[in-house]
C-alpha cells in the first residue's frame, strides 16, 4: 500500500509539472526590436527544451497509470478498486421500491469495472472461479407475497410473470444482465483482449451450469470468432448432457439447462453427439423430448433418421403430437430413404394411426422440389391402399393429386376440397377428438396398457 501511495504522489506531482511546462511552451519569445540574435536562439533552445520536457511529463503520467492500473489501486470512476466493485455488487438486494435506483447503480459498476481494463480482469476471473452467483431479481418481502398470493387466489406470480419467466428461460439475450456472473461476462467481453477471452473460457472448463455454456459460448464467438474455444464449449455440452447434474435451488436458467446445451451443440453444428442423442429422445414417461428432437432434426438431418424410425415404431410413444413430430422429422427423407420410405407406409396402411398423423405425413409428401423426389413419392402415395374410411381416402386422394399436379408443372388449389373435409371432421367430432375410435388421445390404437456439479451458492 505504501508503494501504491509513492506512486499516486508521483503522479500527481507529474501533472502539476505538466500544468507549468505548457504554460510555458505556449508562449512565444518576446523577440522585440531592442531583442539582439542571441537572445532570440536562447529562447529557441529554452522552448525546444520545455517541449521536450512536456514529452517526458506525458510519458511518465502514462507509465504510472499503468502501474496504478496493475496494481489494482483505486481508480477515477467512483473511486473504487475492481475489487470493491464486484463486492458491492454481491450486496446487491433489489426490492419493488429500491429497484430503479438500485439498477442503475448496477449499470454505472459495471461500466465502472468495463473502464478499468485489463486491470479488473484478474478479480473478475477470482469471483467467477468461486462458483457463487447473486441474482438480480426483486426480492419481496413476506407480507408482499403473501399479499400477492391472496389477490391471485393462492397461485403466486400472475400469468404475465410466469410468461416472463418461461421466455427468460429459453433466452440468451437480455437488456439487464440477470445475475452478477452474467454481467461480469459481459464486461470481460466489452474489456476484450486476450487476457479477457482466457477468462471467459476459463468458465467453460469449470461451471457445470448449461446456461453458463450456452451464454459463454455466444459470448466468446462474438468476441473471438465462431469458432472460439469449440473444443471446450462441447467438451461441456457433452459431459453435462450425457451426466446430467441436478442444481440446488435452481432458478428458470437451470431448469432449461438440456435446451441451453443442445443449443451450444447447433451454434457449433456439431454432429458427434448424434448417437449419444438417440438414446435421449424418448423419455421414460413416453413422451419424445422435443429439445432432442430438434437437435436431431436440425443438425442430425438424415443421420437420425434411425433413432426418428425406431422412436416412431418403438410402441413407447403413442401421444398424437409426438408421433406427427415424427412423421414430419422423418418423412422429410421418403422417396430416397428406405426407413423413411417405410415409416409412410406403415403410417398410411395401419389403423393405429388416426387422420391427425395421416395428414401429418401427407402434409410432408409435396415438400420437396428435385423431381426424382417427387416422383418417388408420388409413388408412395400411389400405393396407399383405400382404408374404407370415406374422410381419409378422400384426403390422400387430394394430396395424391396436389403431387401429380407438382410432378407435372400444372396448378392444383386444394383449399376448398380441404375446407370441405374439414367441415366434415368437425360435424362427426372428429376434428376434435381426432376420430378417436378406442384410442386414447394419442391416436395409436392402444390395446392394453401404454407400453460438471455446479457448486454455485448463493452469495452471503
Amino acid at each position: 500500500m505504501k508503494t501504491l501511495q509513492f506512486l499516486t504522489k508521483a503522479a500527481s506531482g507529474a501533472v502539476a509539472v505538466v500544468a507549468i511546462l505548457a504554460a510555458g511552451c505556449g508562449q512565444a519569445p518576446d523577440t522585440g526590436g531592442s531583442t539582439n540574435d542571441a537572445s532570440a536562439e536562447a529562447l529557441r533552445k529554452e522552448n525546444a527544451s520545455l517541449k521536450k520536457q512536456l514529452a517526458d511529463a506525458r510519458s511518465r503520467i502514462d507509465s504510472l497509470r499503468a502501474q496504478l492500473n496493475n496494481a489494482g489501486a483505486p481508480v477515477a470512476d467512483g473511486g473504487l478498486s475492481a475489487e470493491e466493485i464486484i463486492d458491492e455488487l454481491t450486496n446487491v438486494k433489489l426490492t419493488s421500491t429500491n429497484r430503479r435506483a438500485v439498477e442503475r447503480r448496477v449499470q454505472f459498476l459495471f461500466e465502472s469495472l468495463i473502464q478499468q481494463g485489463d486491470g479488473a480482469v484478474p478479480h473478475i476471473r477470482a469471483y467467477l472461479n468461486k462458483m457463487e452467483d447473486v441474482e438480480f431479481t426483486v426480492q419481496r418481502s413476506e407480507e408482499e407475497a403473501q399479499g400477492r398470493d391472496r389477490g391471485r387466489g393462492g397461485r403466486g406470480n400472475d400469468w404475465m410473470e410466469r410468461l416472463r419467466s418461461r421466455t427468460r428461460g429459453s433466452s440468451l439475450d437480455f437488456e439487464q444482465p440477470p445475475s452478477l456472473r452474467i454481467g461480469l461476462m459481459d464486461v470481460l467481453k466489452e474489456i476484450g483482449g486476450s487476457h479477457a477471452g482466457a477468462a471467459l473460457g476459463e468458465v467453460l472448463s469449470k461451471t457445470a451450469r448449461g446456461f453458463e455454456v450456452a451464454y459463454v459460448a455466444k459470448t466468446v464467438r462474438g468476441l473471438i470468432g465462431p469458432d472460439a474455444f469449440r473444443d471446450e464449449a462441447l467438451s461441456a455440452a457433452h459431459d453435462l448432457l450425457s451426466n446430467p447434474v441436478e442444481v440446488p435451488n435452481p432458478n428458470t436458467f437451470d431448469r432449461n439447462a438440456k435446451r441451453y446445451l443442445f443449443s451450444v451443440l447447433e451454434m457449433y453444428n456439431d454432429q458427434t453427439f448424434i448417437q449419444s442423442a438417440q438414446g435421449l429422445l424418448v423419455r421414460e414417461d413416453g413422451k419424445i423430448d422435443d429439445t432432442v428432437l430438434d437437435y436431431l432434426d436440425d443438425v442430425g438431418k438424415e443421420q437420425a433418421m434411425d433413432a426418428i424410425f425406431q422412436a416412431f415404431n418403438g410402441g413407447q410413444v403413442t401421444d398424437r403430437g409426438d408421433l406427427g413430430n415424427l412423421a414430419r422429422a422423418g418423412l422429410k427423407y421418403a422417396g430416397s430413404n428406405p426407413q423413411a420410405n417405410q415409416m409412410f407406409k406403415d403410417i398410411m396402411s395401419s389403423d393405429e394411426y388416426d387422420i391427425q398423423v395421416k395428414w401429418s405425413a401427407l402434409r410432408e409428401m409435396d415438400d420437396a422440389e428435385d423431381d426424382a423426389t417427387l416422383q418417388a413419392r408420388l409413388t408412395l402415395m400411389q400405393g396407399v391402399q383405400a382404408s374404407g374410411d370415406d374422410t381419409t381416402d378422400r384426403v390422400v386422394q387430394m394430396y395424391t393429386r396436389q403431387l401429380e399436379a407438382k410432378v407435372n408443372g400444372e396448378e392444383y388449389d386444394m383449399r376448398e376440397d380441404m375446407r370441405n373435409v374439414a367441415r366434415e371432421l368437425f360435424s362427426r367430432g372428429g376434428g376434435r377428438e381426432g376420430g378417436r375410435g378406442g384410442r386414447d388421445r394419442g391416436g395409436r390404437n392402444q390395446g392394453g396398457n401404454r407400453s460438471s456439479q455446479p457448486t454455485v451458492v448463493p452469495a452471503p
